[in-house]
């Protein structure tokens, strides 16, 4: 069923965070192969470094899976009116974390036009 797993040890975690500074998160072929990082990383994978960086950004975020689960499922409502939804994104810039929020455009539901219910001519 494939190798066993081996613990990151925290100078293989440095050299990855120092990868994707340098190259960009989903370029895990190009860090393995930088000289810089490929002596470092030479028992890991492409699929080890994507794993682990998602790994580290949840663990970093304080959400785990579940918790996200429960926000994901929360986030599903329509927003009321006076509620502003943002999208956030983390950016990772010299090994420090960035939280970015940008205002979404949010669809308010279906149009109510109230009075007289009248049929609709279709042509």
């Amino acid at each position: 069923m494939g190798a066993p797993k081996q613990k990151w040890t925290s100078e293989e975690e440095a050299a990855l965070k120092a990868g994707v500074i340098k190259h960009g998160a989903g370029k895990w072929r190009t860090i393995l192969m930088d000289p810089e990082f490929s002596t470092i990383l030479h028992l890991r994978s492409n699929v080890d470094l994507k794993d682990k960086w998602r790994n580290m950004n949840v663990m970093a975020s304080g959400l785990g899976s579940r918790h996200r689960a429960k926000l994901a499922l929360k986030n599903q409502t329509t927003p009321k009116h006076h509620e502003e939804a943002m999208a956030l994104s983390t950016v990772v810039q010299s090994g420090e974390e960035i939280l970015d929020a940008k205002p979404l455009a949010i669809s308010r539901g279906p149009l109510r036009i109230d009075g007289p219910k009248k049929g609709i001519t279709r042509l």
